[in-house]
């Protein structure tokens, strides 16, 4: 259960679900993307294990209106990340 914290402003913050490879590099990869994107990371949750050897990472963003979509194509881009959903809170 992904949890946000209280304190987080509500207007910039986004919801990124990622279906990925089962890899434990993978949290660490996304994070960095997103500081390197402007990006604050201020919840995760990630799922491993699925029968078909992917894992769902989920993430709650800050992130500004203008960067939004270049962070999203970026996530698209990692190695092992099949599939980015993101929808704002």
């Amino acid at each position: 259960m992904l949890v946000i914290p209280a304190t987080a402003p509500l207007h910039r913050l986004c919801r990124i679900t990622l279906t990925c490879g089962d890899r434990d590099d993978i949290p660490a990869r996304v994070t960095a993307t997103c500081a390197r994107r402007r990006g604050v990371v201020v919840a995760l949750s990630f799922s491993r294990g699925a029968p078909d050897g992917t894992a769902e990472l989920d993430l709650s963003v800050e992130v500004d209106e203008r960067h939004r979509d270049l962070l999203v194509r970026k996530l698209e881009g990692l190695v092992d990340v099949h599939e980015v959903r993101c929808r704002d809170l």
